[in-house]
């Protein structure tokens, strides 16, 4: 069978050259430009200027700023309080991830495949998307209150005591950590969910036809040929749980007993409390280069393990 090819006289002009003329790579530039321009405004600049500032100490209006050197990072090392909130976040992080993943992959595994009602679970997975951190956080308080709460009067009706969830230093962590991955699972079941649409169906029926059960097909072709979104979304996950602010500050602000005080919400109260700018830019530098390496560490653990079709 003859193959269309597609006539030189419609080819576009710079496909033809393979390169761009001077007017259609200024034209190109324009059309970027903004985009550009706003990357370097709120992403390259201030990157830029925290680093710069961690060199630094100033008074407390920032009318000068005197050059440290590496004093900030020193004290970093010496700061007791600053050592317990990144065990804090680790400790968050190692329960958020992969508890979210598990969540999101199940969520994703029972929509990922048309059945009556699939709509409706799809709307109930993705409606954590949906919903904006500050209503999220204010329903959970309710639930989880201390006196009065949904969880703790359905305890108490089954004859159990109720619990100090958020008010309790050593419940308050674990439960943050909870609704954080509760809060990111309809992001990861959506991308989950496209992972596994992606997965031809004639292999799962292949599959069925020699004999393979539904747990051998998980094993043996869904989880190899996810394996490309699992990587994803497990990088994405690991990081937003290192960087979770917005319900810690809803929340518990930081308690009882600075239990949930993170990495990222002790940096807050350094620069917008003790107004320690500069020693708070020395923290964020620390933990972009702790970020930049662990995503390292899982390309380098685990990027050899992904299956790519």
């Amino acid at each position: 069978m003859a193959t269309r090819r597609t006539p030189i006289s419609r080819v576009p002009s710079h496909l033809k050259r393979g390169f761009l003329t001077r007017g259609e790579a200024l034209e190109a530039l324009w059309l970027v430009a903004p985009g550009v321009g706003l990357l370097l405004m709120f992403m390259v600049w201030p990157t830029l200027n925290a680093f710069c500032l961690s060199f630094h100490r100033e008074d407390l209006l920032g009318r000068e700023q005197v050059w440290v050197g590496l004093a900030n990072y020193a004290e970093l090392l010496r700061d007791s309080a600053f050592w317990r909130s990144v065990g804090a976040t680790f400790a968050f992080a190692t329960i958020v991830a992969p508890l979210q993943l598990l969540l999101g992959l199940l969520a994703a595994l029972m929509v990922a495949r048309p059945f009556p009602g699939v709509g409706l679970f799809r709307t109930l997975f993705f409606l954590t998307t949906a919903v904006p951190t500050a209503v999220a956080a204010i329903a959970w308080g309710w639930f989880l209150h201390p006196v009065g709460g949904s969880l703790n009067r359905w305890l108490e009706a089954l004859g159990l005591p109720a619990q100090p969830w958020l008010t309790s230093p050593e419940l308050a962590l674990p439960t943050l950590a909870v609704v954080t991955a509760w809060a990111g699972v309809g992001f990861t079941a959506i991308l989950l969910t496209a992972g596994l649409q992606q997965i031809p169906e004639d292999l799962y029926e292949a599959a069925r036809i020699d004999g393979a059960n539904a747990w051998t097909q998980f094993w043996r072709i869904t989880l190899p040929l996810l394996s490309p979104t699992l990587f994803l979304v497990g990088l994405l996950t690991l990081l937003s749980s290192l960087t979770a602010f917005g319900q810690i500050h809803l929340l518990t602000r930081g308690g009882p007993m600075e239990s949930t005080t993170v990495w990222v919400y002790r940096l807050y109260q350094d620069a917008f409390f003790n107004f320690r700018f500069t020693y708070a830019a020395a923290q964020a530098v620390v933990l972009f280069l702790v970020l930049l390496l662990l995503a390292a560490l899982q390309f380098r653990l685990l990027g050899g393990k992904v299956h790519y079709a």
